[in-house]
């Protein structure tokens, strides 16, 4: 998008957190060059010269404050493109543009009316007329998975959004038979990532998702067979590292031997087994 407003395309990130004790995840954007390419990355300030970072709700948590996705959009009908932020906690943080660039150092969580709009976590704000209706609604996934529609019920210059109502279910994570391979993985799993488009020109909206998994696969030279066996048997053993509860807390002494061990375990379980924590770009074509 044009952040800035001078005719070049520019690039908005957000940062999960700057490490310091308030956690806060800072925004970074690439302005465009003329011509193309982009200058380096830099925070974003607001309009008073500061970082911009999400404002804390009164009892709220500090990761509020981590951002996990920002949009650029023009939420209110201003003309003016403004900031709406994901964050750790599954909320939205609206920063009010002032043009050119510039964005109100302040944020309000967006709400519903009753509560404020929330997805469980790690919320994923991308925004689009879903229902034609004239204004912008907002489409998120989580880190649970799923994608989750927020119908605006206001207008395009006074949003109103209802409570999240599932378009694509979040994988059920039962604690069944382990699952070898990837033949299981049938649709987006946690994590997921939302991009509307219209990607095969029908005139409706289809979903791109970007989703996380943790796949695991049988060690060179070893079968699924005896991978299982020696997961089973491994997993015994990893259960016994664990704390019983109500158990004291531990000392500095239990912790170090306590990690030890599972180093021990862990690098026992690479002998048989290979995780691979990947992720997919799915395609989900609207009927």
């Amino acid at each position: 998008m044009d952040l800035n407003g001078d005719g070049n395309i520019d690039i908005l990130s957000g940062s999960y957190s700057r490490k310091t004790e308030d956690m806060a995840g800072l925004f970074q954007v690439l302005w465009g060059q003329k011509g193309g390419g982009w200058n380096e990355p830099e925070t974003l300030l607001g309009s008073d010269g500061e970082p911009l970072i999400v404002t804390l709700t009164a009892g709220g948590a500090v990761i509020e404050k981590i951002c996990t996705r920002p949009t650029a959009v023009d939420l209110d009908g201003d003309g003016k493109l403004d900031i709406v932020s994901g964050n750790f906690v599954g909320t939205f943080a609206f920063f009010a543009g002032e043009g050119n660039g510039k964005f109100a150092p302040k944020s309000v969580m967006l709400d519903t009316g009753k509560g404020l709009l929330k997805v469980r976590s790690h919320s994923d704000p991308v925004f689009v007329d879903w229902d034609r209706d004239g204004d912008l609604d907002l489409v998120t996934g989580s880190a649970q998975g799923g994608v989750f529609l927020c119908e605006n019920r206001g207008s395009a210059m006074a949003p109103k959004f209802a409570e999240p109502t599932t378009v694509l279910e979040a994988p059920s994570h039962d604690a069944g038979e382990t699952k070898i391979g990837d033949a299981h993985v049938l649709a987006p799993q946690s994590s997921t990532r939302v991009w509307i488009d219209d990607v095969n020109g029908d005139g409706k909206f289809d979903l791109l998702v970007g989703d996380s998994v943790r796949l695991m696969f049988p060690a060179t030279g070893v079968d699924e067979a005896t991978a299982r066996t020696k997961l089973a048997e491994w997993g015994v053993k990893e259960k016994k590292t664990q704390l019983p509860p109500g158990a004291a807390e531990p000392s500095e002494a239990d912790i170090k031997k306590m990690q030890q061990t599972w180093e021990v375990l862990e690098a026992e379980r690479k002998t048989f087994v290979r995780d691979d924590p990947t992720g997919f770009v799915w395609v989900l074509y609207q009927k």
